[in-house]
């Protein structure tokens, strides 16, 4: 009896090592990024994310790269339109960045939504998942911080009816 109960839980860790990275795998593209279809053509769906960024209070554009021009221009072959709008809100910027313990979410400032044009025609806007990583970081500051900026970034992504979810 001891001898099945022992072996079961071997069986079961041996198993769940290797089925939980591969289901991980599986989910972490759907999972981690975001992407949702926009009703608009390329250029207007990055003007119309560009104004709503503008004018959310606290909110700016930081710029906008033309990925498509910036392959093309060193070398690599054309991908099509591909539009990163970097953004940024000082006073959560600030917040995040004054103290030495969280200065390192420097890494993913500013934020970034990109807009791309797929080979079939759709326009898609993609975003990291930003409740996710909220909850990633739960009862902590930079949670707490973050937090606010998915309640923003999903006013700004109103116009496609987005809202974040874990899954």
């Amino acid at each position: 009896m001891k001898r099945g109960i022992t072996a079961g839980i071997i069986i079961g860790f041996v198993i769940g090592m290797f089925i939980t990275p591969f289901v991980f795998k599986l989910s972490f593209r759907h999972t981690f990024f975001k992407e949702v279809v926009s009703p608009y053509d390329f250029e207007k769906t990055v003007r119309v994310i560009v104004q709503r960024i503008n004018s959310t209070p606290g909110w700016h554009v930081v710029s906008v790269i033309d990925q498509r021009k910036e392959i093309l221009k060193y070398g690599g072959q054309d991908v099509g339109n591909v539009k990163i709008i970097k953004f940024c809100n000082a006073k959560y910027a600030s917040q995040m960045l004054k103290n030495d313990d969280t200065k390192y979410m420097a890494v993913k400032m500013p934020l970034s939504i990109a807009v791309v044009e797929k080979s079939n025609g759709k326009v898609v806007v993609a975003l990291m998942n930003g409740y996710l990583m909220s909850r990633m970081f739960a009862g902590t500051y930079e949670g707490r911080i973050m937090e606010k900026v998915v309640r923003d970034i999903e006013h700004i992504m109103g116009f496609v009816h987005f809202r974040f979810t874990i899954f």
